[in-house]
């Protein structure tokens, strides 16, 4: 039997790699045949191995120049090979796969997405936009749902938010059931506070969570989103965990500790954030006698000082920004990480499956995301979140996957040196000695419409007070503005702080009478940027994490009469305080010397209770 033939049995028998030796040695006597160099890029094909089919079509085409079947060979292997760099992180490599198959099939719908994908990764959003408009135009067959919803994705990061709207609502006239779309579409209506119809399509996302345990909705858009309680947070976070392949773990680490327990700190984070004003005293405290501290970046390289703050600690910086999970994981347990603590969770540029893996000892859940991880197919994806005893009461202990770690003091830290007060007064920035400032600096998604009618019922009622808002982008501020129109306040009681250095914007907070707190995600680090500034801030607080953070740091310095418990009591509040200056006065100076006398602001003090939790896990 020849060769060829032996090759063609082993085929058929499923040896494709036996088949694959005999035909290059039948290809070794006679290079210049090209059945046999066909039939390996197709076998090589067939086996999943398109980077060596690709070399072999690539040879071909350059033979037979224009025959169409090997093109579209060529091309179907560049595509797969440039999705899996997609998955893998791999942006530009992906990029230069769908380039090539553009020089074959210009306006092929289906490249021209898969392109605009690796662009918009590669926050080159421009040219995302440009592509994706160009698979729909060259889509004759019909309308693509994905190509909209990415569209709208591309157009929201140049915050051109009224063309992104629009593509998910185009998504999902040609999709109604596109969960994706209509998640996404309802983030943004809550971001520009566009609030028409959007009790509709809470209902949707709502009975989507309850009824369709496959249905992939990001953990994160739902913080925002009334009605759902903790049991849809943990349903969400399982089922968004589980929209990746079961992941096989490395084996757990058994052998002792030696010498330094090792902590890696893993986020998106380590830049100009929020989480710099949380984190950074604490990581330059931890004592280094006991601790290595190793800190695992997975965001954007910026040139800022936080960035540069966070490179300089006395830490071992590893970037895996450019790594898969895989990889990461690898990384990490590399370094011999014992305790791996995610800071960023399902937040941008998460890098939170990693710890599906179980690259360290012991996996933690804190700071980053207002809620639990899930579970990854019956098992916590993290082992343990940090709390206190306020943020997750003995009561909800099961709406968690994770097992609970309690800080003695409220879970959330912050940086010692913080902007010095700078004394200010109300017309420093446009108001009236005798105006009523009510303010609220989180951002517009976590205002509610429910939220926004209740601080419109406190205007009328309180004929010398206005509202400050964070500016953030002019659609929200037109959408409020006529919010309020429609029902009977005018617009200039409303008014909108612009984004200043981070000095400017903590010492404005001392002219603010009172903070209103957002429900059901409450201010988190804006409510100990207030409470620095020795600004009240009232609050709603209900079951989830995401609803109790200002409650935890109210009860810290010891100010729980700023708790409320639902919307009457908490406009009952607001009102009681601008006709009562005397309470408030009084609640300002339990202020002051409650930020003077709790560790809120001391990260020293922190630190040692958080080694002590770390200690702890090695001694049980």
């Amino acid at each position: 039997m020849d060769l060829i033939s032996k090759a063609k049995k082993k085929e058929r028998m499923g040896d494709i790699e036996g088949a694959l030796v005999l035909l290059k040695e039948v290809l070794a006597h006679n290079p210049n045949d090209i059945s046999t160099q066909i039939e390996i890029a197709n076998l090589y094909a067939t086996n999943n191995n398109f980077l060596e089919a690709a070399i072999y079509f690539r040879k071909l085409l350059l033979i037979m120049n224009g025959n169409e079947s090997i093109r579209e060979g060529l091309c179907f292997c560049l595509k797969q090979i440039g999705n899996e760099y997609q998955i893998n992180r791999n942006y530009k490599l992906a990029k230069d796969c769908f380039e090539e198959v553009l020089t074959h099939y210009p306006n092929n719908p289906d490249y021209l997405f898969n392109y605009g994908n690796a662009l918009l990764s590669l926050n080159q959003f421009d040219k995302s936009i440009e592509a994706y408009q160009n698979s729909i135009k060259n889509n004759s067959l019909k309308p693509d749902a994905d190509t909209f919803n990415n569209l709208g994705n591309a157009y929201r990061r140049l915050s051109k938010n009224e063309d992104a709207i629009s593509c998910y609502k185009q998504a999902l006239e040609i999709n109604p059931k596109s969960i994706h779309s209509k998640v996404e579409l309802i983030h943004l209506m809550q971001h520009v506070c566009e609030w028409e119809n959007i009790d509709t399509l809470f209902n949707d996302i709502k009975n989507h969570i309850i009824n369709d345990d496959k249905g992939k909705v990001s953990p994160f858009t739902v913080l925002s989103m009334p009605n759902l309680n903790n049991k849809d947070h943990l349903r969400v976070a399982t089922n968004w965990s589980e929209q990746i392949k079961k992941i096989k773990s490395f084996n757990k680490i058994s052998t002792p500790v030696k010498n330094k327990i090792t902590i890696g700190y893993l986020s998106a984070d380590f830049r100009s954030h929020p989480l710099y004003y949380l984190i950074l005293d604490v990581l330059k405290s931890h004592n280094r006698k006991i601790f290595s501290i190793k800190l695992f970046y997975s965001g954007p390289d910026e040139p800022s000082i936080e960035h540069e703050a966070f490179k300089k600690l006395d830490c071992k910086f590893i970037n895996l920004s450019n790594e898969s999970d895989a990889q990461g994981a690898q990384l990490i347990r590399d370094e011999k990480v014992d305790i791996l603590v995610d800071l960023s969770g399902f937040t941008q540029n998460s890098r939170s499956f990693i710890a599906a893996y179980k690259p360290a000892r012991y996996h933690i859940n804190w700071l980053g995301f207002a809620g639990t991880m899930g579970f990854h197919y019956k098992k916590p994806l993290f082992d343990f979140i940090l709390a206190d005893k306020y943020i997750i009461p003995d009561s909800n202990i099961n709406d968690y996957a994770e097992k609970v770690l309690y800080l003695p003091h409220c879970y959330q830290p912050n940086i010692s040196n913080r902007p010095k007060l700078i004394p200010k007064i109300k017309k420093d920035y446009g108001f009236n000695d005798n105006t009523f400032i009510y303010a609220s600096f989180s951002q517009p998604i976590k205002i509610t419409k429910d939220q926004f009618n209740l601080w419109l019922e406190l205007l009328k009622s309180c004929p010398s007070a206005n509202l400050w808002l964070l500016d953030s982008n002019n659609l929200y501020k037109e959408n409020l503005w006529l919010h309020a129109k429609l029902n009977g306040v005018e617009g200039d009681r409303i008014r909108f702080a612009p984004k200043v250095s981070i000095d400017d914007h903590i010492n404005r907070h001392q002219i603010i009478d009172l903070f209103l707190d957002t429900y059901p995600y409450n201010a988190h680090t804006s409510t100990s940027d207030a409470i620095w500034a020795e600004c009240p801030v009232l609050t709603l607080s209900g079951k989830s994490f995401a609803s109790r953070v200002a409650g935890s740091i109210l009860k810290e310095i010891d100010c729980e009469e700023l708790i409320t418990k639902d919307n009457a009591k908490y406009y009952d509040k607001a009102l009681e305080l601008y006709k009562n200056p005397k309470e408030l006065l009084r609640i300002k100076q339990k202020i002051i010397m409650g930020k003077k006398n709790s560790i809120l602001f001391r990260p020293n003090m922190f630190a040692t209770n958080l080694e002590k939790i770390y200690r702890d896990l090695f001694s049980s």
